[in-house]
Formats: structure tokens, C-alpha cells, sequence
């Protein structure tokens, strides 16, 4: 898992009507070449877009106060997602999609966030293209060849969960972006009916900071190279459960995963009841 955010920007949105209809490649012809996959009209189910196709795109601009990632004022040049969308010919029924990055980060953005943020498949920071990049200032990680930003973005405090808010989704090193259904992927990680209300505020944690490296089945992260369905054996052992949430090199000193240590007993009360009583055999693998 990587660490979340809050930021605040400005948006200053110069982009002209899209009518162009992108034509995916099939094959990777540079490492800049962004795959996307998804229920394609032409019948297709993956293909390549390179970065000249993106650039061709008219773009918009945004201007962020303070980056999370590069902790410096940016001006981004980019293509809203929505937009992306809609340029490879699918619509909103293509409600969620997941950013893949180079290390098996996959981070899912839900259809009520992209109705609510702008968020940006960035192709410029301050004019520069991602060889002037580098690393992010936040983890250390290579923040090319693509990158995701929200264009306005404030925690909506309808989606706070056990006092903690809604988090931006910005993953670097982005290298494929799915274009899914919640049907077909998060509410596939649904609980039985008799589920109590701690479980249930422990699924949208768990789907929010866990399913980014932990995925299940065709869906999610492969980072941690630990799915799902393992979180849920942990769970049944509270304590070597809660010590890797908060401090997971106690258990396994060569883990890439950061110690969620601003998780208090109440969020890990309720992370361990959704594993716990989540129930295998309803669960579509």
C-alpha cells in the first residue's frame, strides 16, 4: 500500500470539445505507450495508445497549490479520465477503472469519485514531460510514465469512515488504466446480509487502502504478492493481524508496506471484522 494524501489545488481548465475517436495499437511500440483495457466497441479487449496519440489530444490544464507527490507547486497539462473514456468509445457504464503502475500498485477509482473530482491522466508537470520527473518526494518511487492527479480535489465529508477521510487518489509510474464495472470487480467483495454494521464500515477501508496491493482474483494491486483472501486467514490471528497493519516489518522485516500507524483500535476493529466475516464461498472468484 502506498501512503494517501490531502491536497489543495486550482483548476484552470482550457480544453476544446474531443471529437477524435482514439485508435488503439496493438502492440507496445515505447516504454511511454500507455495500455488500457476494457469492453472496446470494435470488439477489442486491450491495446496501446502512444504518448504522440495523447499529446495530440486538445488538453487541460490545471494548477496545483502544493502536489502531494513532487511537494512543490505544479502545473499539470492533461486528459480528464471521463474524457479518455469517452474517446475509446465507452460510456458510464464503464463506471470504475483501476491505474496499474510498474510495481503492481493498482488503485481503483470508483464511479461517485470521478463524478466528483477531475482527476487528470497528467502528460506534463510545469512543461516537463516525465523524464523530468524523477522520483517521487513521498516514497522514492519513479513517477513515469504516467501519472494521476485530481484537478480540484477536498475530502467530501459524507465519506468520512471512523474519522478518517476520504483519500486522493494520485498513483505514479502509472503503465495501464482498466476500464471495468463495480460489478464485475469491488462489489464482487460484498458481505453476507447478516453482516454487522463494523464489518460493513471496515469494507470501504479495506477496499480504499488495502485492495491497491492486496487484489483478488483478476482485479486489484499484485504488489504485496499477498491477495485477498490471505488478509482474510491473518484475520482470524488479532494479534499478528493488527501488528502488521500497524507494523508490518515486526512480522516480516523485508515487507514493502508502509505501517498504517494513524489506524486507531476502532478502524482495526473494524478492518479485522469486514476479513473475518466476509464469507469465501460467496464470494465470486
Amino acid at each position: 500500500m502506498r501512503f494517501h494524501g490531502l491536497l489543495l489545488v486550482v483548476a484552470c481548465l482550457a480544453f476544446a470539445p474531443l471529437r477524435a475517436e482514439l485508435v488503439l495499437r496493438p502492440t507496445r511500440t515505447a516504454p511511454t505507450d500507455l495500455e488500457v483495457s476494457g469492453p472496446f466497441p470494435s470488439g477489442r479487449t486491450n491495446g496501446f495508445l502512444t504518448r504522440d496519440q495523447l499529446l495530440a489530444l486538445p488538453p487541460t490544464l490545471a494548477t496545483n497549490a502544493m502536489d502531494t507527490a513532487v511537494k512543490s507547486r505544479a502545473v499539470y497539462r492533461g486528459i480528464p479520465l471521463v474524457q479518455l473514456r469517452s474517446l475509446l468509445g465507452l460510456d458510464e457504464r464503464a463506471d470504475t477503472l483501476f491505474a496499474v503502475c510498474s510495481d503492481g500498485y493498482a488503485k481503483a477509482f470508483e464511479a461517485d469519485y470521478l463524478a466528483a473530482f477531475q482527476s487528470l491522466l497528467i502528460l506534463e508537470i510545469n512543461g516537463g514531460g516525465p523524464e523530468t520527473w524523477g522520483k517521487s518526494k513521498l516514497t522514492g518511487l519513479e513517477m513515469s510514465p504516467y501519472y494521476i492527479n485530481a484537478a480540484d480535489f477536498a475530502p467530501r465529508a459524507g465519506k468520512s469512515v471512523l474519522d478518517l477521510p476520504e483519500d486522493l487518489h494520485f498513483p505514479y509510474g502509472v503503465v495501464r488504466i482498466e476500464f471495468r464495472t463495480a460489478a464485475s470487480t469491488v462489489d464482487r467483495l460484498r458481505l453476507p446480509g447478516t453482516a454487522s454494521a463494523l464489518a460493513k464500515q471496515g469494507r470501504v477501508i479495506a477496499v480504499r487502502d488495502c485492495l491497491a496491493c492486496h487484489g483478488h482474483a483478476d482485479f486489484g494491486g499484485t504488489m504485496s504478492g499477498r491477495p485477498w483472501l490471505l488478509l482474510k486467514t491473518w484475520s482470524s490471528n488479532t494479534n499478528y493481524f493488527r501488528r502488521y497493519v500497524v507494523k508490518p516489518k515486526s512480522i516480516q522485516p523485508t515487507s514493502r508496506m508502509p505501517g498504517f500507524t494513524h489506524y486507531d483500535p476502532a478502524v482495526l476493529d473494524a478492518l479485522q471484522a469486514y476479513f473475518r466475516e466476509l464469507k469465501v464461498g460467496d464470494l465470486p472468484r
